[in-house]
């Protein structure tokens, strides 16, 4: 895959994950935390194996790599959502900003330890300047307040973030995307179904369905659950845990670009600061491969110059 394509990519997927932050407070006018990961789960299950049966794609998924798919989904979506989730109930948002921004520092750590992936001094400057621009964005974005609960559940949270791209990376090296994020879905609707039933299953029964939550369920399932993941896995494969998970950090500028644009929200010094600070780190932590990118644009140009 060419690597301005891996970048689009990228960046695409970030983007699904941030507009799915606004779409949250109107599914929740409706619905329940566990009804709508649920249902967005099953909802990108069916469409994912229907595409797989109609289009003929299907792989023969060894033991135990059928084990290790289970793992994935394990750790996100099961114990990232839970993490998270839970966490808000006792953390501010601008304190789990901060905390959730370390994931690429972890994942940096854990790819390179674990999966042997080099770190250039260009990566590590990159995620540590990012994730410093997070920071920065996040204390200018509210009070910070945390207790020990929720500071363990988003030490959970990271954990299934990490966890996860530590598994998927040697799964993209043997399957198909499509293959990987079907069977994601498909054990992460399984891990999640007796919390549906038990916590948010009598209130679901009961709710008056609106359409708006609906479609908003649908819209979640088709970008952020499907549309995003299956872009993220392409790019674990293309780029590695480490460069990938930097990327996350665009989720918070994109959020902030949203809020300015739909609902009008002031953006100070601070914020942009802040955003100019994750932006620079991440195209510092790309350094290596843009500059080859943009030595073969101009071997390119100076060829086609030739021809001419």
């Amino acid at each position: 895959m060419k690597l301005w394509v891996t970048y689009l990519r990228a960046i695409a997927a970030m983007f699904c994950w941030a507009i799915t932050f606004a779409w949250y407070k109107i599914a929740y006018e409706t619905y329940r935390p566990y009804e709508v990961v649920f249902l967005r789960l099953l909802l990108a299950t069916f469409v994912l194996f229907a595409i797989i049966l109609l289009t003929r794609h299907r792989e023969k998924i060894q033991g135990r790599d059928l084990w290790r798919l289970m793992g994935v989904a394990l750790f996100e979506p099961f114990l990232y959502f839970n993490g998270e989730a839970n966490a808000m109930q006792y953390v501010s948002p601008s304190f789990a900003s901060i905390i959730i921004a370390t994931i690429p520092i972890f994942a940096a750590l854990g790819a390179w330890l674990f999966l042997k992936e080099k770190l250039s001094v260009y990566v590590i400057l990159g995620v540590i300047v990012s994730c410093f621009g997070v920071v920065i964005m996040s204390f200018g974005s509210g009070e910070l307040r945390a207790t020990l609960t929720g500071i363990m559940f988003l030490v959970l949270a990271i954990f299934g973030a990490v966890g996860y791209g530590l598994l998927v990376r040697p799964l993209t090296l043997k399957y198909s995307t499509l293959t990987i994020v079907a069977y994601q879905t498909l054990f992460g609707a399984i891990y999640f179904l007796p919390m549906f039933l038990i916590i948010d299953g009598k209130h679901f029964l009961n709710v008056e369905h609106t359409l708006t939550g609906i479609y908003t369920i649908i819209a979640m399932s088709l970008f952020a659950t499907i549309g995003a993941f299956v872009l993220f896995t392409d790019v674990i494969r293309s780029l590695g845990v480490a460069k990938s998970n930097i990327f996350t950090n665009l989720i918070p500028v994109f959020t902030v670009v949203l809020a300015y644009f739909i609902l009008g929200d002031r953006i100070g010094i601070r914020t942009i600061i802040g955003l100019s600070l994750t932006l620079i780190g991440l195209l510092l932590s790309q350094y290596t491969d843009l500059k080859k990118l943009k030595q073969r644009y101009l071997l390119g140009r100076s060829v086609a110059t030739q021809r001419t």
